[in-house]
């Protein structure tokens, strides 16, 4: 199964046409050609890869500075949907 960061990527080559090469744990989305509006449709994108949902506002992968603050993100969520999934209802 995919890492977190190779699912990412393939968002990024895929929709956005970033050149693979080009992506880094390090990589700022500036770096990459993304702006902030890029950012909003890459978390819709993230949303529906990994079944989960993003805080909008204000949320740590709004604030993201690099790729990696955003596979972190997205990681800590997967695991607390997880773990509500296990809870009884």
């Amino acid at each position: 199964m995919p890492t977190t960061s190779e699912r990412i990527a393939n968002i990024l080559t895929s929709k956005y046409h970033v050149p693979a090469d080009r992506i880094a744990p390090d990589a700022t989305l500036e770096s990459l050609g993304l702006d902030s509006l890029d950012l909003i449709e890459l978390l819709f994108e993230v949303e529906d890869e990994f079944h989960i949902r993003v805080p909008q506002e204000g949320g740590p992968a709004v604030k993201a500075s690099t790729l990696q603050d955003i596979v972190n993100t997205v990681d800590t969520l997967v695991e607390q949907e997880a773990r509500a999934s296990e809870l009884p209802s």
